[in-house]
């Protein structure tokens, strides 16, 4: 009898226990300015440590941001302008987390996470998946753009809330992907055409060329990395997460100051070619104003003293005439 009240007693202490651990997933660290959540119903202002559930709603109006942490293995800044839905945690007893960005911009750094676990951000035109590394994703009604800083990340696309499973891309570091929704709609015409002409492998390879054309990987614009690596440094460096994920955060923010010192030291380079070629064209000025003034000092000279010349043949001209006039 003692044995089958313990069983029931263990049960439920091990799912109250999974319960706690799965609503501790996603927490938020520290926001700034005008934040608020949706959740049950209601909206309200978030707390310093507030648990997010399932179905929670982060909104952020202009200037406002939100860091979130995911559990001890990453770090998430929800930024200005952004509304993010908490799609889903957890999934067969394992994380499966899923942030839905219906607008704005939101950057994930995270560690190699734990076999089985997945964490993904999604739009309406594409998802992201990830096991350790550093994104940024920015979305609109009109699509998305997935923008990865370092490590590699799995994107397909997203049609009417569905994950297109049948192509996907490796996006790799320093480098964009972006699917508006005609893109998308074409691409997913594009998969229907292909199993038609399943039979058909010619046909059937060259459409699959044509959805990976319409879904290619380009370099990120330098000015985009600029952009990301700047929002990066104000992210703090959160003292509960896995070193792995400090290094990340780190190696970004490393990475834009080595940038930052390549860019002073070409500054520097170029301000001090700047003085010497200003230098070297004052002594050529210089150099020529004395060749100027010798110039004119030699003309002015020679000048004088054909005038001395022509003085003293005029006195000696005047001097004969003077020795050849009559005495009376």
């Amino acid at each position: 009898m003692k044995k089958l009240i313990l069983l029931p007693c263990i049960s439920l202490i091990f799912a109250l226990s999974c319960s706690k651990e799965a609503n501790e997933i996603l927490k938020i660290h520290s926001f700034f300015g005008d934040v608020t959540i949706q959740m049950q119903g209601s909206t309200r202002v978030p707390e310093i440590g507030q648990v997010l559930s399932h179905n929670d709603v982060i909104i952020t109006g202009k200037g406002a941001i939100v860091d979130v942490v995911y559990r001890n293995a990453g770090v998430i800044r929800i930024n200005e302008n952004t509304k993010v839905k908490i799609e889903s945690l957890v999934k067969e007893g394992t994380d499966n987390v899923v942030l839905n960005i219906d607008t704005g911009k939101t950057f994930a750094a995270l560690a190699k996470l734990k076999k089985g676990d997945s964490f993904a951000l999604k739009s309406k035109t594409v998802i992201a998946a990830v096991r350790g590394t550093s994104f940024r994703m920015v979305a609109s009604e009109q699509g998305a753009s997935v923008d990865v800083v370092t490590g590699k990340v799995m994107v397909k696309p997203v049609s009417n809330e569905k994950v297109v499973e049948d192509v996907e891309v490796v996006v790799e570091e320093n480098q964009t992907v972006a699917l508006d929704t005609k893109t998308v709609e074409t691409i997913v015409q594009k998969i229907g055409e292909k199993k038609i002409e399943a039979s058909a492998k010619d046909a059937q390879q060259k459409i699959v060329e044509e959805i990976k054309e319409k879904f290619k990987p380009v370099e990120t614009p330098k000015e985009t990395i600029k952009e990301i690596k700047q929002e990066v440094k104000n992210i703090p460096i959160v003292a509960v997460v896995h070193e792995e994920v400090k290094q990340e955060m780190r190696r970004v923010v490393d990475e834009d100051k080595e940038a930052e010192k390549r860019l002073e030291e070409e500054k520097l380079k170029k301000e001090k070619e700047k003085a010497e070629k200003a230098i070297q064209l004052k002594l050529e000025k210089e150099r020529q104003a004395k060749m100027l003034a010798e110039k004119l000092e030699k003309e002015r000279l020679a000048k004088e003293q054909e005038q001395r010349e022509k003085s003293a043949r005029e006195q000696k001209i005047k001097e004969d005439r003077v020795k050849n006039i009559p005495t009376l």
